[in-house]
């Protein structure tokens, strides 16, 4: 039942959206996300699905400002397959500030951006002797495509870099976006 409210609420936002992708104004977007998380030293390296809400709201037809919400789904590895009790469980979850840049191209239809901003996350770390949590934050970098697939709907595309302490986090996400016009 909340699934179908959910929709049904999804639909109703996309109703009520009026501007195009290119236009000044508020967007909101969803995203399903593909990400990675590397320790360095060959310690952990695992992919997981996660999930990303963002907020943007575009000054002009070049500069943006966003801020994300993500949850980079469920990592796992044993870190010691010769041995019983090497599980390692590790998620992050947080939010993103950027700044987003626009290249302008002939179609309002099609636009590439780049964003580069700062990130604060909660990692969150289980494994066979008990679970920790421990903030991270720094900076990030990202690039995509947006497509029109309606006047006031389009479809995003886009990777991210999260240079986390002692690691690296990436994602490639698709989702879509809603566009509302100016405040």
């Amino acid at each position: 039942m909340k699934g179908i409210a959910g929709v049904a609420l999804l639909g109703l936002v996309s109703l009520s959206a009026q501007a195009g992708p290119a236009d000044p104004g508020l967007l909101v977007g969803v995203s399903g996300m593909l990400t990675s998380y590397e320790i360095d030293g060959d310690v952990f390296d695992d992919e997981a699905a996660g999930a990303k809400l963002s907020v943007q709201y575009r000054i002009n037809r070049y500069i943006g400002i966003e801020g994300s919400w993500l949850d980079s789904g469920n990592f796992s590895e044993d870190t010691d397959p010769a041995n019983p009790g090497g599980d390692v469980d590790i998620d992050l979850d947080g939010m993103s500030i950027h700044a987003v840049g626009y290249l302008p191209l002939g179609s309002e239809d099609l636009q590439l951006y780049g964003k580069g901003g700062i990130y604060d996350f909660d990692q969150n770390l289980d494994t066979d002797s008990g679970s920790s949590s421990r903030g991270a934050s720094g900076i990030t970098l990202g690039a995509g495509t947006q497509i029109a697939v309606a006047s006031n709907v389009s479809l995003r595309l886009e990777g991210d870099w999260f240079d986390i302490d002692g690691g690296e986090f990436w994602t490639v996400s698709l989702g879509v976006n809603w566009h509302f016009g100016p405040l």
